[in-house]
């Protein structure tokens, strides 16, 4: 899955760990490449995240990738997930109390692991657009 976070939190607490951000500009300032992460965790070993967008033009057509991942969850819990505050999906708690979602351009699926189709209205995410995995809260940063 992804390497487990050390950094400790109150109790109940909500915190949005820093996250990696590059953007390749292209022509008129418009980026042509967009690379953002955010992780989250609600303590040492509890629940815990992780939010990555990227997006790049392929033959003319914007491809956009937005994955989620999600460990030490109760099994069972379904997670909703949001962006900028709007419902972006849900996802269901295996388990071993791993919970994933993976969205692409529909144009760019040519394989059942590719995951599921995204939205075509779904924004390019920058710097300083949010997340939310169920309870827990993330901004896109740059380190």
């Amino acid at each position: 899955m992804f390497k487990k976070m050390t950094t400790a939190a109150s109790a109940g607490a909500i915190l949005a760990l820093a996250g990696m951000a590059s953007v390749h500009a292209g022509r008129g300032g418009v980026p042509d490449q967009i690379r953002v992460e955010a992780r989250m965790e609600l303590g040492t070993d509890l629940d815990q995240a992780k939010a990555r967008y990227r997006d790049r033009f392929r033959n003319g057509l914007l491809e956009q990738r937005f994955d989620v991942e999600a460990e030490d969850f109760k099994p069972g819990a379904e997670l909703a997930v949001t962006v900028n505050g709007v419902a972006v999906g849900s996802m269901f708690v295996n388990d071993l109390g791993v919970a994933e979602m993976q969205l692409r351009t529909a144009e760019f699926i040519d394989d059942p692991g590719d995951g599921a189709p995204i939205d075509p209205d779904f924004p390019r995410l920058m710097v300083g657009d949010t997340v939310s995995v169920g309870p827990l809260k993330g901004v896109f940063q740059a380190d």
